[in-house]
Parts: C-alpha cells; sequence; structure tokens
C-alpha cells in the first residue's frame, strides 16, 4: 500500500506527507546508494547512515543504533531504497521485516525520479476490498491475497515466506518451487479435483516449470486470485474473481485447509 496511506492496527496513520517526502529526498540524495532510515513515533522521517559493505546494493543499520530504536520504541518503520529497482520487496526486505516485526517502506529510484513509496507488513491495517487490489510482488500478490481471505474468513494468519521477484525461475536466487515446499508447512494437503469445495486452494504453473500462481475456489465455480502482468509492481493489474474454468489448463495442484 501507498506509505502516505498506511495505517497501523490501531488506526494511526504510519508516516507522515512530510516524512514520505523527505524519503523520496533522501533516495535521491544518496544514489546510486540505498539510502536508509526509520520513520519515528511522531510519523517524522529520521535518516540514517548506511553501513552495508556493498551499499549500492544493500542497505544494514549499526547493530547498536538498531538496538537502542527497537528499545526505545522510536522504531515505528524502516525506511531505505532501491537504486534501480525493483518496485517490491526483496527476499532479504521480507526475512528482516519478519524478524524486526515492524513496518518497512520502500522506495525505488533511477537518481533522477522515484516512485511512490509503499509499506508493507503485517502490522499495517488491511482493510481494503479483496477485489481491486493493485498488484505488487509480496505486498499485494496471488499468495497475499489467499493470506488476507484466509484472515477476515477463518481469523488464521497463514505464514508469510520472503521471496524475490520471479523466484520461480531458474536464475534467480532463492527457493524455486515455493508453493510446492511450503503448503503443508501452511497447514494445506492436496487433495483431488472432483473433491474442491468452497474456500480450497488452488496452484497454477503460468509460463513457469513449478506452481507460481494460486487463487481460492469460491462457491458458483469462482476464482479469487490475483494475477501478474509479468511486472513487479503493475498498479492496473487487479485481483479479481472470476471462472475457474478460465484457469483451468494451468491448475496443478488444488489443496485444502481443514
Amino acid at each position: 500500500m501507498r506509505a502516505v496511506e498506511a495505517r497501523l492496527a490501531d488506526g494511526s496513520p504510519l508516516a507522515t506527507e512530510a516524512a514520505v517526502a523527505a524519503l523520496r529526498l533522501s533516495a535521491l540524495v544518496e544514489y546510486p546508494r540505498e539510502c536508509l532510515g526509520y520513520v519515528d513515533r511522531a510519523g517524522a522521517y529520521v535518516p540514517l547512515q548506511n553501513v552495508a559493505p556493498d551499499p549500492e546494493k544493500h542497505a544494514l543499520v549499526d547493530r547498536a543504533v538498531l538496538r537502542r530504536l527497537l528499545v526505545s520504541g522510536d522504531l515505528r518503520a524502516l525506511c531505505h531504497s532501491h537504486p534501480g529497482g525493483p518496485d517490491c520487496p526483496s527476499e532479504s526486505d521480507g526475512r528482516a521485516q519478519i524478524e524486526l516485526e515492524v513496518p518497512f517502506i520502500i522506495v525505488s529510484t533511477n537518481g533522477q525520479a522515484t516512485t511512490e513509496p509503499f509499506a508493507f507488513g503485517d502490522q499495517l491495517l488491511d482493510d481494503a476490498p479483496l477485489v481491486g487490489r493493485s498488484y505488487r510482488h509480496y505486498v499485494s500478490d496471488c499468495y497475499d491475497l489467499i493470506r488476507v481471505w484466509w484472515r477476515r474468513e477463518h481469523g488464521v494468519w497463514l505464514p508469510q515466506y520472503p521471496r524475490n521477484w520471479e523466484w520461480w525461475r531458474d536464475d534467480t536466487p532463492g527457493e524455486k518451487d515455493l508453493y510446492r515446499r511450503y503448503f503443508a508447512d501452511a497447514g494445506f494437503h492436496e487433495i483431488d479435483r472432483s473433491e474442491v469445495r468452497h474456500g480450497d486452494c488452488w496452484l497454477g504453473a503460468i509460463r513457469s516449470p513449478v506452481p507460481n500462481h494460486a487463487g481460492v475456489y469460491l462457491d458458483g465455480g469462482l476464482a479469487l486470485h490475483h494475477p501478474s502482468s509479468g511486472l513487479p509492481h503493475d498498479p492496473g493489474r487487479l485481483s479479481k474473481r472470476e471462472s475457474i474454468a478460465r484457469w483451468a489448463p494451468w491448475i496443478t495442484h488444488w489443496l485444502r485447509r481443514e
């Protein structure tokens, strides 16, 4: 979600508009290095020194500084830039966010302009409709939609799995077969197509040797899912309900969580 619109679970704004503007300026000033900073308890942006040995590829907070911020409770959100993109979290971003248990705000830049900073993390309030969400890998994608559906329908928080954009490709670092590796860990087991009922999930392989897409099966032969256009962020690619028959040729697995 857009950082300027993000709210914490208590409904309070995550960051001020001035803080988001300051982050964008910092990303431009620091380019081609990754800028680093945080949003304090007042919602203001505070820059930090990036101590990563390769600051053009990574952002790293000094451990003593990070410990102080966590202990003081002044770390409302951690922020950094992605020089050259992608405009979505990396696997390392996801792991760090889960470990720190605070929202992250990321902005991409080419040194001349920036994208709209976005925020992510389970600490944020998500009350947007299931249909009509714009696509951003890891933040608002097919698996995220399944997580939100399960949270709203059953009060179950499915695990989050940090992953790089195009994790299913041979030339992308990280786990290639995420869905098949972790569906049991998330409480799912495989079922036969003839057993399918409302709330079951499906996996599909779209131009991929492994399943890289998923959705929820709904009554009436409908699929709730969030298709990608092949871009890590595509505001025009929206989550939808449509006939499951449209995706039947690509479905590889049917799953159920009791």
